[in-house]
């Protein structure tokens, strides 16, 4: 057997392995409860507008609550797979695995493979209860739905590759979800306060604020390059505008994005070694 064929039975092994391991965890049923209740509570938001002001005109009113509990269920898969990363090198079992025909990138992508497996059963789990969503409320699927949700699965690509780039750099297993986590909340705290920013108007902002939305932009400019959610964001603006050319560029960006998040993590990991 080549060496190629050993790597992929490693990598078939270990994903088995995790896949199994995620299923049978409560984690992953408590984080989609969360996506679900949190999102639901947005439906009931435009459920409440529709009510209130009677026949409303509203566009896609199930692709944000769709957004919110995709952002969930990525973040989730990036800290468990941050946290598996950092826990088993800390308790050797790295070390050992390490012994047998398993190098650095069949572990990082056998890692990266499972929780991309876990993500697609989630994205299958989102999309059947919207579904039944839109037949409760009359809230209507369009392609852009199903499109968000097709890319949906490169924003968690992305994720979890940034989490396990930052496993593999970190000191502890505490350091790298510390760090995870308040990177992910900047980048979206940042985006948030920056599109606040921009849409209020000149007129209406004091000389301190013109000057804080011009360094937030700055700093949410410099950020969308390193932000694994503002790939998905460009994914769907070009869908929205209807332009394929720029949807297959979102595409191309967040692969190659994944891509070069997983070289790292498999470089950093053989150079510092499995042990901290």
């Amino acid at each position: 057997m080549s060496k190629m064929a050993y790597r992929a039975n490693a990598m078939g092994v270990i994903t088995r392995r995790e896949i199994k391991s995620t299923i049978g965890s409560l984690g992953i049923y408590v984080a989609a409860s969360l996506a679900f209740l949190v999102a639901n509570l947005f439906v009931r938001s435009n459920l409440k507008g529709v009510t209130e002001n009677g026949l409303m005109v509203m566009t896609n009113p199930l692709n944000y609550p769709l957004f919110i509990a995709v952002i969930i269920g990525a973040t989730y898969l990036a800290l468990t797979s941050t946290i598996s990363v950092s826990r088993e090198r800390d308790q050797g079992t790295l070390e050992v695995l390490f012994y047998g025909p398993v190098d650095s990138a069949t572990y990082i992508l056998a890692k990266f493979l499972e929780q991309l497996v876990a993500f697609l059963g989630l994205i299958v789990t989102y999309i059947v209860v919207f579904f039944i969503i839109s037949k409760l409320t009359n809230f209507g699927l369009d392609s852009s739905f199903f499109a968000m949700a097709g890319l949906s699965v490169l924003l968690a690509a992305s994720t979890v590759a940034f989490g396990l780039f930052l496993s593999t750099i970190s000191r502890s297993a505490r350091t790298s979800v510390i760090v995870l986590l308040l990177l992910l909340a900047a980048f979206l705290a940042i985006d948030i306060v920056a599109g606040i920013l921009n849409a209020m108007s000149a007129k209406d902002m004091s000389a301190t604020l013109i000057y804080t939305r011009v360094a937030v932009d700055m700093i949410n400019r410099g950020l969308k390059w390193i932000s694994p959610f503002a790939y998905l964001n460009r994914g769907i603006v070009a869908i929205g505008l209807g332009s394929a050319s720029h949807v297959l560029m979102s595409i191309g960006a967040s692969l190659l994005y994944t891509v070069v998040l997983l070289a790292l993590a498999i470089h950093f990991l053989s150079s510092r070694g499995v042990r901290r």
